[in-house]
């Protein structure tokens, strides 16, 4: 199913079409979510009625909202289901099309490269350094290396789609 919003496009997948691994990934992201959802109500409860909110609420939620970024992510390339933007397209023909796909692909893959070493740097330096969160002393450098695992399940699924683009040239 296709939906047009102005110029921008949005494709939704079949849910039965899913692999396990986007089932882990989405139905993590899902759980990540209402945790963040149910840590906020919470605290935002304690904090008016009895003047008492949850302590670390918002340190959690940064810790929480990393995993819900780079869970989707893998499962956003492979389907394809981020916004584009189609301004463009009825300007160029078939080919031009298909080769500019295959540039932004490759453009994204070479991101996303740079993203995962970036990210197990920053894990190797946080981890040498033993540098905790504020004010739960919880490690910062397991998130850094989660992050970037999950940045490279995202150029797999980049890669694949090089892949497909290049046949389709």
């Amino acid at each position: 199913m296709t939906a047009v919003l102005g110029v921008t496009r949005v494709t939704a997948v079949p849910e039965g079409s899913r692999s396990l691994l986007d089932r882990i990934l989405l139905g993590l992201a899902s759980v990540v979510m209402f945790l963040m959802m149910a840590l906020t109500f919470v605290d935002v409860l304690g904090r008016y009625l009895v003047r008492s909110p949850v302590p670390g609420t918002f340190e959690m939620i940064q810790f929480l909202l990393p995993w819900l970024v780079f869970a989707v992510l893998p499962v956003i390339t492979k389907d394809e289901t981020h916004i584009t933007v189609s301004v463009l397209d009825g300007v160029f023909s078939e080919r031009v099309r298909r080769i500019q796909s295959l540039a932004i692909q490759v453009f994204s893959a070479a991101v996303i490269v740079l993203v995962c070493v970036a990210l197990w740097r920053q894990g190797s330096v946080l981890s040498a350094g033993r540098y905790v969160s504020g004010y739960m002393a919880w490690p910062l450098a397991p998130m850094a290396y989660a992050m970037s695992t999950l940045c490279f399940l995202t150029l797999l699924a980049q890669l694949a789609k090089i892949r497909m683009a290049w046949r389709k040239r």
